[in-house]
């Protein structure tokens, strides 16, 4: 496949058109949890620079599902985003928002805000969770079975992050860390997401196991795509051996 033929294709997945006051608007191939594309607008400013935002279409999502975005884990949240992002939060209009100073930049900042954006639909899981079935309790039952098979050191329920804002239900202490994600519902399945992508960009070593319950109540698709953002991603329903048999060896011969 020849380099051109691949920054073509790539660039057919977005699109660009006008919008009201000579702004423009960017349809990325990204999308929502509700399968609705990540859409972020570009409005030239009296100055010369470029306001580049999501419209709030991720904090709207929020606000439907009953997240208070002034509560203390949210606006952790934005914070983190503001200094490794550069992205800011337009309280007033509820919208992630980033200027761009000249025209040659306003495309990455673009694809920022629509990252941030992307990202921030996660927090719908700082939402009361419904009665969960005894799928938790099983999971730390294994887990803490490995702990005394190995006599690993093992952390259950911390923040592995800068920012504290997600926990990890398990954190194996071992030269590159293990770390489990009970995955209780698909807002769960998008923090272990966002854990390990987080790590990744700080280039922390660790590695991240998510675990369903079972693809019948987190849909195989979603499963499949964590398998990008994580480590593995694994059913525990019929498979509990499979998923201590996986958390041992990584436990015992972590990688480097």
């Amino acid at each position: 496949m020849k380099t051109e033929f691949l920054k073509s294709e790539l660039c057919k997945a977005f699109s660009v058109a006008e919008a009201e006051l000579n702004s423009l608007y960017v349809t990325t191939p990204f999308s929502y949890e509700d399968g609705d594309s990540v859409v972020v607008f570009v409005t030239p400013l009296k100055d010369g620079s470029y306001r580049v935002d999501d419209n709030g279409e991720a904090a709207y999502r929020l606000a439907i599902d009953g997240i208070d975005l002034d509560n203390a884990k949210p606006q952790a949240w934005l914070q983190s985003i503001r200094e490794r992002y550069g992205i800011q939060w337009d309280e007033a209009d509820e919208e992630l928002f980033v200027h761009a100073s000249s025209p040659d930049i306003v495309a990455k900042m673009a694809m920022r805000v629509a990252e941030c954006s992307v990202q921030m639909q996660a927090l719908t899981a700082l939402r009361v969770e419904r009665q969960l079935s005894s799928f938790k309790d099983d999971v730390l039952a294994v887990l803490r079975e490995i702990e005394n098979e190995t006599q690993v050191t093992v952390k259950y329920d911390i923040s592995i992050d800068p920012d504290q804002q997600f926990k990890v239900d398990a954190y194996f202490l071992t030269s590159t860390p293990v770390a489990v994600v009970i995955a209780s519902s698909v807002e769960r399945l998008l923090e272990a997401e966002l854990i390990w992508t987080n790590c990744h960009y700080r280039k922390e070593p660790l590695r991240l196991f998510a675990v369903v319950e079972d693809t019948d109540k987190i849909s195989a698709k979603q499963v499949m795509r964590a398998n990008y953002y994580t480590d593995k991603t694994v059913q525990f329903k019929n498979m509990s051996t499979a998923f201590h048999d996986l958390v041992h060896d990584a436990v015992k011969a972590p990688r480097h």
